[in-house]
């Protein structure tokens, strides 16, 4: 992905490994959802705020596209952009891409800021900072072409 704005290292762990020698389809989840909490971190939506606030992001929907295989100790790279962002939502899309830069695989995903205080989960707008920290990522990238399959239905035909 070209001019990415933010991204986090992994390596594929041997639990990440299923019955087929590679690393299976949960793992993808579990490197981009990692990705997520690394960009929450970044954003100001990091451990102190989510106990201090008792508010963190849901995911609403997530969408994978697996395209190469990769194996235990391979290296690769998660880069997130933020294609949109309101008061309490953002939408994300996510390439994780090998040490050449081939892509491994693609995630398109919807996260809603919320509040736990109250004891009832509910959407609450995110807090002044991060809002414009996503505010700025969404605007650093407004020129970069969504991807074509993002806007493919999933299904068969």
């Amino acid at each position: 992905m070209s001019n990415a704005i933010f991204q986090s290292a992994f390596r594929v762990l041997p639990d990440w490994v299923d019955y087929n020698g590679h690393m299976g389809d949960f793992a993808y989840g579990i490197a981009f959802s990692r990705s997520v909490t690394a960009l929450m971190e970044e954003i100001g939506l990091d451990e102190a705020y989510r106990a201090e606030s008792e508010a963190t992001l849901y995911t609403l929907e997530m969408r994978i596209g697996y395209q190469r295989e990769c194996h235990e100790g391979d290296a690769f790279t998660v880069a997130t952009r933020v294609l949109a962002v309101d008061a309490k939502r953002m939408h994300l899309y996510q390439e994780m891409l090998d040490e050449s830069g081939e892509r491994l695989a693609w995630c398109e995903q919807v996260l809603l800021h919320v509040a736990r205080k109250s004891g009832k989960p509910k959407a609450a707008p995110f807090p002044p900072d991060a809002a414009a920290r996503l505010k700025e990522m969404e605007m650093a990238q407004r020129d970069v072409p969504y991807p074509d399959w993002l806007n493919r239905r999933t299904g068969l035909g």
